[in-house]
């Protein structure tokens, strides 16, 4: 698992230098009340994820203790060997 994770990492990298990624897709806007205080999927790196703090501000990167990954089914970050992927979705408002 490790080696595909490094390998997924090397592609998602690359793609961001060549400008085909944006690094901040999942970022929630904000625009929207009911957003703030909620977590988001971080698109790129499964062990960060986006939160909502101010309303009209972009959500704030957060990342996962070391050695988790952040789980958005239930909200919070968890051990590597529980993670299962799951197709990120969009956040009501985007950044």
């Amino acid at each position: 698992m490790n080696s595909v994770f490094v390998a997924l990492c090397a592609i998602f990298l690359a793609a961001m230098l060549m400008g085909g990624v944006n690094a901040d897709a999942g970022r929630s806007a904000c625009k929207d009340e009911s957003e703030l205080g909620q977590t988001y999927t971080h698109h790129f790196d499964a062990a960060k994820y986006w939160l909502c703090e101010t309303l009209g501000e972009p959500a704030t990167e957060v990342d996962c203790p070391s050695g988790l990954a952040y789980m958005h089914l239930l909200k919070e970050c968890i051990p590597w060997a529980s993670y299962i992927w799951k197709k990120p979705e969009m956040p009501p408002t985007v950044a």
